[in-house]
């Protein structure tokens, strides 16, 4: 039976301390190599209080990843969809250096989805009815500007495949890069966000340009 007094901390330190630590083992083992024990004993707490917060493990992974999503819209959702990005190169550059600053402090989580992403299993399921519904709040601060349904397929499909997945990928794997071609990290920075707007940029703001 579990203890329903508050944990040390209170019930928000608690489950905080939970979800830190299930990242840390999730990114280390996989989420099918995570143990519930482990995660506990990182955490500080008992097994069965991450059963009573969360129910099971596969629940504790959407909490983390739902939140991730709350802390990007309300960070840089906005931003990320300002048209003058692609008017002015300073302010899109800014908005680029902002966001990897952003991604970089969330590597773990990056290497998660990653890792997840590709696996034929029900987690691979949760992890892209989350994306579609980052995708879906991303899109709603620009819908006026994106009205026709093969458009908005089309912008899905761009966002995922041209815009998160190459953020993700240089996030998680930038510091190999680095040691493997012996390149600097504001070199390699520069170079990727140039790229990444080359890209990215001047194709969004073609659809963009195609609704108006």
């Amino acid at each position: 039976m579990v203890n329903h007094e508050a944990p040390e901390g209170g019930v928000a330190a608690a489950k905080e301390r939970i979800r830190d630590a299930a990242l840390r083992v999730f990114a280390e083992r996989g989420f099918d190599g995570a143990r519930v024990d482990e995660i506990a004993k990182r955490a500080g707490v008992n097994k069965a209080l991450i059963y009573y917060y969360y129910e099971s493990k596969e629940k504790l992974l959407d909490a983390i990843f739902q939140g991730s999503v709350e802390e990007v819209l309300a960070e840089l959702g906005p931003e990320l969809h300002d048209t003058r990005i692609f008017e002015d190169e300073a302010a899109a550059v800014a908005i680029m250096e902002r966001l990897l600053d952003f991604l970089e402090q969330r590597q773990d989580l990056l290497r998660i989805f990653l890792m997840e992403s590709m696996k034929r299993s029900p987690v691979n399921d949760r992890i892209f009815i989350l994306i579609a519904a980052l995708l879906d709040r991303l899109f709603s601060l620009v819908d006026s500007q994106i009205a026709r349904p093969e458009d908005m397929e089309r912008a899905r499909v761009m966002e995922f495949f041209t815009g998160l997945i190459p953020l993700f990928s240089y996030v998680v794997h930038h510091e190999i890069w680095m040691k493997a071609f012996g390149m600097d990290e504001a070199r390699l920075r520069a170079d990727f966000v140039r790229s990444f707007i080359d890209a990215h940029f001047t194709a969004t703001e073609m659809l963009y340009k195609t609704n108006k």
